[in-house]
């Protein structure tokens, strides 16, 4: 699997659930004011306002738990460098950790570095590289993709399929703790078949990777 056609598959996936999407964002709203110059009146149907308003981003040791905990991954087989390092170790200072005894770092990074969302990249990714592998691998025992099966050409046997859908939805109440919109279910829908349109000798389980990634790699997935 070439990296710059991964590239292109993940960034299809997040454009397509995030910013990228045509759908409207909903407004936050005071009841009693107005929504395109009409009258609220307390009724409005908006998200309602955060009573604390303090979106923080996980950090290290809560990424790697939260993704283990998505995943159902042991906590240090979720990432690592080279085989032998916890990327939280190596990455820990640029996804918002400390590191008091070697660089006399006591306290995190007060915003994040231009590096950071490549370390959550990483992890993301490592992390469901390593579930597909097992789900596949193991299929009696597979946790999300879950009675997938695929042809002869490595391709998702069937693309719209309920064991495909399931999966689907498994990846947003593990990761993110709730359903997925349709919107979001037909963005990963479109995807496995960007995929196949690449050549890659390995359509199904780079569809699964690449679809694991688009929900564990989200903001959603990383603030909380």
């Amino acid at each position: 699997m070439r990296p710059d056609c991964l590239r292109v598959w993940l960034l299809s996936a997040v454009c397509a659930l995030t910013a990228c999407s045509e759908q409207p964002i909903a407004r936050v709203v005071d009841a009693g004011s107005t929504v395109d110059g009409q009258a609220d009146g307390g009724t409005s149907s908006a998200l309602a306002r955060s009573s604390r308003n303090n979106l923080r981003f996980k950090g290290p040791e809560r990424l790697t738990l939260d993704f283990a905990a998505a995943l159902s991954l042991p906590v240090d087989a979720v990432c690592k460098e080279l085989g032998q390092y916890p990327c939280v170790t190596v990455h820990g200072v640029t996804l918002g950790g400390v590191e008091p005894y070697n660089s006399g770092l006591y306290e995190p990074l007060p915003v994040t570095g231009v590096t950071t969302p490549i370390a959550v990249d990483r992890v993301a990714l490592s992390a469901c590289a390593r579930r597909v592998s097992l789900d596949v691998g193991t299929p009696s025992s597979a946790v999300i993709f879950t009675g997938i099966t695929l042809d002869a050409q490595g391709r998702l046997a069937s693309r719209d399929g309920a064991p495909v859908r399931n999966a689907i939805t498994a990846l947003y109440q593990r990761g993110l703790l709730r359903d997925p919109t349709q919107a979001e279910v037909d963005a990963l829908l479109q995807l496995s078949a960007d995929v196949e349109a690449t050549g890659s000798p390995t359509p199904g389980r780079d569809w699964m990777t690449a679809a694991c990634f688009a929900v564990l790699s989200s903001a959603e997935s990383v603030f909380f």
